[in-house]
């Protein structure tokens, strides 16, 4: 017996449904592991559970189970028997939770279907695997006009308008054929003779090996929109054959359509502007200001017209008279713009032709007196206000009489067009050029700070008005011009006495042998001509050889030796004359020669740098300046890699020399230079410091090696305490942040004592040496090295 109870309990150990005996009070007298598992407890036995029993007979019912995880579903069946003597009943539980489930899942599905049916604001549908309508919503009988058992099977068809009812028939039966989707516009006729336009969907549902099991489908009574349909079409007859053009735009400005005459005019079709902004076609000639309270004129008063420049898909502007409305629907919302336009491009044109031969010669189309003096007026205005100049050239023919006396009034008419067309050519876009009448011509110049400036202006318009030219009659003639020249405001604070004081210096101009310029200012012309002397003969220099390097050397305070030399650019003329750094340097700079020359004292100086080493001469550092043109606005960092490799010249023994004004012009740009430059090698110093910002936040900011000190500050020293001072301040900030100290133009025993119980690493200055010609610099080298161990001596 024992042995048939265990095996009686592995049975019910095995099954998946939970068995349970309980007493008449509901305490569980046996419980398998299922019923365990399916009530989520331990051990049941002795446990009371609220289970419904019936006395007397087999019971089946379904109930929910309270678990820790959740609400369950279980099917009960409970059966009295007798356990150890005494009345119990065996309890059977099925988990039954997912098929409640899907039965709940079933009915709020069926639930939902039925209510948005009910709700639904097109007409719904159902078919059978045959394609045969079982049902229709509410909304669906409302539109045909039929009743709920019309439209059962084929009944629907009915109440198709006759019209229609071939195509589709034809139509349903193919998709139903086909597993295909229904989608098709058609009419039905309702009992009172109305007529309602539909659009029919339906989609077929396949069972799970894609055969059919129907369709579900709507209907949607667009009846209103196609009666809006054939009011459209109406319109846009009427919208295709207006000439003049027309665009309407949605609420956010947006353009959604354009007629015909919109494409004529604009050169724009539907696919290039529609979905687009109009600004697609402005013009520029427009600012913001303009569109601005255009459109709070509009958003006022719901409409505005004026004239507006457009551009056509040409590039073409033209001007056109444009009228815009806004459109509200009901709501009293903007739904759309309304933009209508008409070109009136030869109108513009007529009146811009009467504008211009107000203010300009009919001759030579230059600007006339009129236009001038009101350009030159608010041109001084506004150079008074931004502290600018300007200049004002009176220009007049030479031997212009003798063209008309000996070819006739024509051919002078002809040279005067000619001439006209060549100084447009020659100036820039931004100055005026006039012509007075005759053979007379003024010129406005803006924004010229530099008087040679406008004598370069001078000596181009001579150049170019000074040859031979060929007039239309096939004569050749040679004029000349004189050039007078008025500087604002130096001459002259009106127009008026700009013109005179120009007119005044073109006369001395003709008195002086014609075909050249004079200022108002002798001064300024004398001042002039010299700078445009030194140009012309400094390019010839650099051409012919004349620039020279000269050497400085650098001497350590501490023991006397020479350490280093400073390379100087000196000009030397065949002649024998030496040109000082100072005449020639700031022109150099203003031309953008400065670059060139420059490039060519760093290649001169790593070729000697380098013949001296093999040559054996004690290893100097070679110092070498950099002007902010060639730092700045040149590749300099591989322009000192390319010059290092040709001449095999050590990066070590290089030095450049930079001003605080080109570090300071563009900062993050300088930092970046001066990395590049310190990765090549080089060493890198500050000249002149003390004259520029002078500050150690900045100092800090750049990878700088040495500091030279600007001579000013030490040519007092010992007599003016503050430049000692001075000079003791910044060699201490220098050497708190750990770089050389040179110092410049020394040239006293006290002046040295004083560097050297400061602790300056170097000084150079006359009192060593003056800068020398390479060969007096080699043969000082072999002087001093001879005598290295006496007090530094000047060289003869």
């Amino acid at each position: 017996m024992p042995q048939t109870l265990k095996q009686l309990n592995l049975i019910l150990d095995t099954i998946t449904d939970g068995v349970m005996v309980v007493d008449p009070q509901g305490s569980v007298i046996y419980a398998n592991q299922a019923a365990e598992q399916l009530l989520e407890r331990g051990s049941l036995i002795g446990h009371s559970l609220a289970i419904p029993i019936s006395a007397d007979k087999i019971q089946f019912q379904d109930i929910n189970l309270i678990r820790p995880s959740g609400i369950a579903w279980a099917e009960l069946r409970s059966t009295p028997l007798e356990w150890e003597g005494a009345p119990a009943y065996v309890i059977g539980l099925r988990d039954i939770t997912a098929r409640k489930q899907a039965e709940i899942a079933l009915q709020e599905s069926e639930l939902l279907f039925h209510t948005l049916s009910k709700i639904a604001p097109v007409g719904i549908f159902r078919t059978n695997e045959k394609g045969e309508c079982d049902y229709v919503n509410h909304r669906w009988c409302e539109i045909t006009g039929l009743h709920f058992i019309d439209s059962h099977g084929d009944g629907w068809i009915a109440g198709l308008l006759a019209e229609d009812r071939e195509s589709v028939i034809a139509e349903w039966q193919r998709c139903v054929s086909a597993l295909q989707p229904f989608n098709m516009q058609y009419r039905f006729q309702l009992a009172d003779g109305s007529v309602r336009w539909v659009v029919g969907r339906a989609e077929p549902e396949l069972d799970e090996t894609g055969g059919l099991c129907g369709y579900v489908g709507t209907i949607t009574d667009i009846s209103d929109i196609k009666a809006n349909e054939e009011r459209l079409g109406q319109a846009a007859a009427v919208f295709e054959s207006t000439r003049e053009g027309v665009m309407i735009t949605d609420a956010q400005r947006r353009i959604t359509m354009v007629n015909k005459a919109f494409s004529n005019i604009t050169g724009y079709d539907n696919r290039d502007v529609i979905g687009h902004s109009p600004s697609i076609l402005s013009s520029g000639r427009h600012n913001a200001d303009f569109y601005r309270e255009m459109w709070a004129n509009i958003a006022t008063t719901d409409h505005w017209q004026g004239e507006i420049w457009n551009r056509r898909k040409s590039g073409e502007v033209y001007p056109e008279l444009l009228s815009i409305s806004t459109v509200r629907d009901g709501k009293g919302e903007i739904s759309h713009y309304v933009g209508v336009f008409a070109d009136i491009s030869k109108l513009k044109a007529s009146e811009m032709e009467l504008e211009f031969l107000a203010h300009h010669d009919p001759l030579t189309k230059l600007p006339n007196r009129m236009l001038f003096l009101s350009r030159l007026q608010h041109n001084i205005e506004k150079a008074r206000r931004q502290a600018n100049k300007m200049a004002v050239l009176m220009l007049d023919l030479d031997r212009f009489k003798d063209v008309n006396d000996s070819f006739g009034h024509l051919a002078g008419d002809d040279l005067l067009q000619m001439v006209a067309e060549r100084l447009t050519t020659r100036l820039r876009t931004s100055d005026t050029i006039c012509r007075l009448g005759g053979d007379e011509f003024v010129v406005l110049l803006e924004e010229v700070n530099q008087p040679e400036t406008v004598a370069h202006v001078a000596t181009q318009i001579i150049n170019a008005l000074n040859q031979t030219w060929q007039l239309p009659s096939g004569h050749e003639v040679r004029i000349g011009v004189s050039v007078g020249i008025a500087m604002f405001p130096e001459h002259g604070a009106s127009p008026d006495e700009l013109i005179q004081q120009a007119d005044t210096a073109l006369y001395q101009a003709k008195n002086e042998g014609r075909n050249r310029f004079k200022y108002f200012s002798e001064d300024l012309t004398r001042a002039a001509r010299e700078r445009i002397d030194i140009e012309i003969r400094l390019r010839q220099a650099i051409e012919q050889g004349e620039l020279r390097v000269f050497f400085q050397p650098q001497i350590c305070i501490e023991n006397g030796a020479i350490i280093g030399a400073e390379a100087l650019v000196r000009w030397q003329t065949a002649s024998g004359e030496l040109i000082p750094p100072l005449r020639f340097i700031p022109i150099a700079e203003e031309t953008g020669l400065i670059t060139s020359i420059g490039n060519w004292v760093l290649r001169e100086t790593c070729h000697h740098g380098q013949r001296w080493r093999q040559a054996g001469f004690p290893a100097l550092r070679l110092a070498v300046n950099l002007s902010p043109q060639q730092f700045l606005h040149s590749d300099i960092s591989e322009v000192v890699a390319r010059i290092l490799a040709e001449t095999g010249f050590p990066a070590e023994c290089l030095e450049l020399e930079l001003t605080e004004s080109a570090l300071m012009k563009r900062e993050k740009e300088a930092i970046e230079i001066l990395h590049k430059l310190h990765g090549l090698g080089v060493h890198l110093a500050i000249d002149d410091f003390g004259t520029g910002y002078s500050s150690l936040a900045y100092l800090k900011l750049f990878p700088l090696d040495v500091l030279k000190i600007d001579k000013s500050f030490i040519e007092d020293i010992p007599k003016h305490t503050d430049d000692m001072e001075i000079t003791a301040t910044i060699i201490a900030m220098a050497k708190t942040l750990r770089m050389r100290v040179v110092a410049e133009g020394v040239e006293t025993a006290e002046q040295l004592a004083f560097l050297k119980s400061r602790q300056c690493d170097l000084y150079q200055g006359y009192l060593v040496s003056k800068p020398l010609p390479i060969a007096e610099f080699e043969k000082f080298l072999t002087d001093y090295a001879l005598n290295k161990n006496l007090e530094p001596v000047v060289s003869a």
